[in-house]
């Protein structure tokens, strides 16, 4: 059983995590100024890279979105079970992935899938 402390490190880390992800996702949600280039290669590269960037803030956004699932689990009593099989998920995958929703067993297993 996961004990109280890691619990609040593990929070800690997810509080942290959670601020880094939504300031990134603010700034590559920023719409950049294209210019009045009449270079349409130019600009099909910019609108290109501001697709990327919107891409990858989405997948941020994801990331958020499972980081406040893991804060309701704690709320709970819930966090640190698996999803799947309901075992344990183990302190050391937790410290290396805090919102993880698996443990490793059948992370593996979807993997293998």
């Amino acid at each position: 059983m996961i004990e109280k402390e890691q619990i609040e490190k593990l929070k800690n880390a997810l509080e942290e995590r959670k601020k880094f992800l939504e300031s990134e996702i603010k700034r590559l949600s920023s719409v950049p100024d294209f210019g009045d280039d009449i270079d349409s290669g130019e600009e099909a590269d910019e609108s290109a890279g501001f697709g990327n960037q919107l891409a990858l803030a989405q997948t941020f956004k994801e990331e958020v979105a499972d980081i406040e699932t893991a804060f309701n689990k704690i709320d709970r009593g819930k966090y640190g079970i698996c999803e799947i099989c309901k075992n344990e998920i183990s302190f050391s995958l937790l410290e290396t992935d805090p919102s993880s929703k698996m443990c490793r067993e059948c992370k593996l297993n979807l993997i293998k899938e």
